[in-house]
């Protein structure tokens, strides 16, 4: 993030506010258990790569760029869909900001590129098409509403933050989303402020306009710029124009915070809901003000250097919405573009937190952030403000002690010890169970090896389970996911509360396929371990090794 808002700003201080407003963003806070929603490092570096090979044309830039987004989408699927998009359009705006849409080679260099990122890409999706070939469906709209920010979402912050955990408007499953105070504050110092044009731009763009001469045939006089930028219709209009479109966009905003707005006026009520209306009327005032007023396309023009990124926040901050909005934990009257992705392009159907949209919108602040960094950065006292504002947001943005060997008391099983080990220093057990060979023989034939750990269904030992299958390597039962096969639940109820019900466990077992089972004996309450284990050997299951209360059985 730093190289990137260094080339887009030019101001090296504010590269440092913004990295430091990417890396320690309050969402990775919440994130901290999905390792692959943090890995968002190669966002700014294939944005970084696309505007070095745009302006200097250099293939190791664009190289870079395409490494970087490859890296990008094998490093989370979710951003693989969510980021791509972004990227493809930053390429098409940096693009047309230099005026190179008849470069030839340019568009061969860009689509060179494009084949080699899915050609990394690809083979790694080919194993989810052949999972939508065994039955694994679609994700269902109630489940990936549930999991969809809530406007609202963006004033509840997560729980741990020093300075905000107390903001909890809404709190929900991955809708812990507020951005901090001071990524806000840049942002907005940054799209009214920022300056009209990156240094790469202007180094360009200025020396040739400062030395027009506009005395050569051909050139446009003072006056005819003056003649081309004449308003067309009386102050009094444009202003008009101005209040209403703000008017507009503003009531769509207070609408979309809380749903409908009822005001006794009076001679009138003033009745709003549908925050589609609010916003059309807004966007059509806003095309009238540009049409009249040479001061509105001259502002406008002033910010096209950060307009991709405000843009691209709304988009994220809209998508992240998911296919059916709410605010307040109730529907709202606005498009869900995010449904029509689920129901027209491959792969979103499969996904089920549109939330995850939120990081995308914290790397468009951020760079937003950046441009608002550089205009402080412009004098002294802005660089004092700079300091106190990077220093406030460590604050917010931060929980220590933060807890990482943590456990939560489990209420059907005794709670594990939080600690995780390396594998060399996993439970003697495992090791045990790496020992085995990897085949047991069976009359002629042989079968390989499969593990399946009791209990079996608790996420705290299951995914215990699948880290210590690290020391063995052996095929486990076990698993955890969002997604879960149908026979799981099955086995689940099955093997719950063995010594109840023998039979019908021990068929379970075997039609799991499994050849050894390790019995974690003390993770059951009260002689339910104990009693198991006697299932077992009653069933002819011999005893391989035991490390107090963890055994290791092959069954017969």
């Amino acid at each position: 993030m730093y190289l990137l808002v260094r080339e887009l700003t030019g101001s090296a201080p504010a590269a440092i506010v913004a990295g430091l407003l990417f890396a320690f963003a309050p969402y990775r806070l919440a994130q901290l258990s999905h390792v692959q929603v943090l890995s968002s490092q190669w966002m700014p570096f294939a944005f970084y790569g696309i505007v070095r090979y745009v302006r200097s044309r250099r293939a190791a830039a664009l190289a870079g760029a395409a490494l970087a987004l490859a890296a990008q989408g094998l490093s989370s699927g979710y951003y693989l869909l969510y980021f791509t998009p972004f990227a493809v359009a930053f390429v098409l705006w940096e693009v047309g900001r230099a005026r190179l849409w008849r470069d030839r080679r340019l568009w061969l260099a860009l689509a060179g590129a494009g084949l080699f990122v899915v050609a990394v890409v690809a083979p790694f999706l080919l194993p989810y098409a052949a999972l939508r070939a065994q039955g694994f469906g679609a994700r269902s709209l109630p489940e990936v509403a549930r999991f969809s920010a809530d406007v609202s979402s963006y004033a509840t912050a997560f729980a741990e933050q020093r300075i905000w955990g107390a903001l909890q408007a809404l709190p929900k499953p991955e809708g812990e989303l507020f951005p901090g105070l001071v990524p806000l504050l840049l942002a907005v110092i940054g799209i009214f402020f920022g300056g009209s044009a990156s240094p790469g731009f202007a180094r360009s763009a200025g020396p040739a306009l400062r030395t027009q001469d506009v005395r050569r045939p051909g050139a446009v006089s003072v006056s005819g710029l003056r003649e081309g930028t004449r308003r067309l219709g009386p102050r009094w209009f444009t202003w008009l124009l101005v209040a209403a479109a703000v008017g507009h966009a503003a009531a769509a905003v207070i609408t979309l915070i809380v749903r409908r707005i009822n005001v006794d006026l009076g001679l009138f009520a003033l009745r709003m809901s549908n925050v589609n209306a609010l916003l059309v009327r807004a966007a059509i005032l806003l095309g009238l003000l540009l049409l009249v007023s040479p001061a509105a396309r001259a502002r406008i023009g002033a910010v096209r250097d950060r307009g991709f990124f405000v843009v691209s926040l709304l988009a994220a901050l809209w998508l992240s919405l998911g296919p059916l909005p709410q605010s307040l934990g109730r529907p709202v009257e606005i498009a869900a573009p995010y449904r029509l992705l689920f129901e027209h392009v491959p792969g979103f159907d499969g996904l089920r937190v549109p939330a995850r949209f939120a990081m995308v919108a914290v790397f468009m602040l951020s760079v937003l952030a950046g441009y608002g960094a550089a205009a402080l950065a412009r004098t002294r006292a802005g660089w004092r403000a700079l300091i106190a504002l990077g220093a406030f947001f460590l604050l917010e943005a931060t929980h220590v002690p933060f807890t990482v060997n943590g456990m939560t008391p489990l209420r059907d099983f005794t709670t594990p010890e939080a600690r995780l080990y390396r594998p060399a220093r996993a439970p003697a057990v495992y090791h045990a169970m790496a020992r085995q060979p990897a085949y047991v023989a069976s009359g002629f034939s042989r079968t390989e090896v499969v593990v399946i750990e009791l209990p079996l269904g608790s996420p705290d030992y299951d995914l215990r389970a699948m880290y210590y299958s690290t020391v063995h390597w052996r095929p486990l039962v076990n698993g955890y996911s969002g997604l879960f096969p149908p026979h799981y639940a099955r086995l689940q109820i099955a093997l719950a509360g063995i010594p109840q019900h023998p039979e019908l466990a021990l068929d379970a077992l075997r039609a799991s396929g499994a050849t050894h089972v390790i019995l974690h004996e003390g993770a059951y309450l009260g002689t339910e371990g104990a009693d198991t284990a006697t299932v077992l050997r009653r069933a002819g299951a011999a005893e391989l090794f035991r490390d107090g209360s963890d055994v290791l059985f092959r069954l017969r």
